[in-house]
C-alpha cells in the first residue's frame, strides 16, 4: 500500500501517481529503489525527497563501480547473489535488509585496497544488484543520462584543454572552462585516473 505524504493514494482523492509520467522525471532504477525499500507487507510513504534520495543513493553505489571500473570480473561469478542478500530474500522477501546488506558491500568496494579484494568486491556488489534489479547499467551510462542535447566532443576537447592550462598552472583559464562545462549542463570531477565528467543535477 502506497502513501503520499501520509495520505493513502487513491484515484478518488486525486492523489494518484503515473508511472509513465514519473519515468520521464526520475530513471527507472530509482523508482525500483525507493519500492524496495519498504518491506511488501508494509505501507510506503511515496515522497519527492526520498525519491530524490534513491537517485542519490544509486549515484553513490554506480560511483563505487565507476572507481572500479578497470577491475575485471567474471559474468557467471558477478551474477551469483551474495549470501546476505539472499538469505534476507529468503525471508520473506526482505528487500530492507537485502538493501542493507548491498550498502554494506557497497562500503565494502569503495574501502577495498588489493587486487583480489577489490576484484571480489565488485563481484559481489554486481551480484547484489543484479539479485534486486539495480546496477543494471554501466557507470557511464548512469552519470551521463540526459546527456542527449550535450556534444559529447566538445565537453572531451574542452576537458583536454582544461587539462593543459592546468598543467601550464593557468588557474585563470582553467576556471573559465569549467565554468563554460557548467553552462552546457555538464559536472566535472578531478581524480587520480583523470577529469570524469557527468550530466550536472539539480
Amino acid at each position: 500500500m502506497l502513501t503520499f505524504g501520509g495520505t493513502k493514494m487513491s484515484k478518488s482523492l486525486g492523489n494518484v501517481l503515473e508511472l509513465h509520467a514519473l519515468l520521464q522525471q526520475q530513471p527507472p532504477e530509482a523508482l525500483r529503489l525507493l519500492l524496495l525499500k519498504g518491506h511488501y507487507r508494509q505501507p510506503l510513504d511515496w515522497t519527492d525527497e526520498a525519491l530524490g534520495q534513491s537517485v542519490r543513493t544509486l549515484d553513490g553505489w554506480y560511483g563505487v563501480l565507476r572507481d572500479l571500473g578497470e577491475v575485471p570480473v567474471d559474468a557467471d561469478e558477478s551474477s551469483r547473489i551474495p549470501e546476505g542478500v539472499e538469505k534476507a530474500l529468503c525471508d520473506d522477501l526482505n528487500t530492507p535488509v537485502a538493501l542493507a546488506e548491498l550498502a554494506a558491500l557497497a562500503d565494502a568496494a569503495r574501502k577495498a585496497a588489493s587486487k583480489d579484494d577489490r576484484r571480489a568486491a565488485k563481484t559481489a556488489l554486481l551480484g547484489a544488484g543484479a539479485a534486486l534489479g539495480l546496477l543494471q547499467q554501466s557507470p557511464e551510462a548512469w552519470f551521463r543520462r540526459g546527456a542527449d542535447d550535450i556534444d559529447a566532443g566538445r565537453v572531451d576537447d574542452l576537458i583536454a584543454e582544461r587539462n593543459r592550462a592546468r598543467a601550464a598552472r593557468d588557474w585563470t583559464r582553467a576556471d573559465a572552462i569549467r565554468d563554460q562545462l557548467a553552462a552546457m549542463g555538464v559536472s566535472i570531477e578531478d581524480g587520480a585516473d583523470g577529469t570524469r565528467w557527468s550530466v550536472a543535477r539539480e
